[in-house]
């Protein structure tokens, strides 16, 4: 399967001097250059260890099918 585009970000707690925000974006991915379904999981695998490797969250994937009219 070919994935025509796709976002990856992690979202927790940014920390700015003495204060805390919640909820924010933390690392953030995205293409419109495609890619296939089974890079895409190699690349989310990757990136998990990379960027998440002493925090493992939730994941979140929501996948959109748009029909060309």
């Amino acid at each position: 399967m070919y994935i025509d585009s796709y976002e990856i970000v992690t979202i927790g707690t940014k920390y700015e001097g003495n204060k805390e925000k919640k909820n924010q974006i933390l690392t953030h991915v995205h293409s419109d250059d495609g890619i296939i379904l089974k890079r895409l999981c190699e690349l989310i695998d990757t990136y998990d260890d990379t960027v998440n490797f002493r925090e493992h969250g939730k994941c979140k994937i929501t996948v959109e099918f748009i029909k060309h009219e």
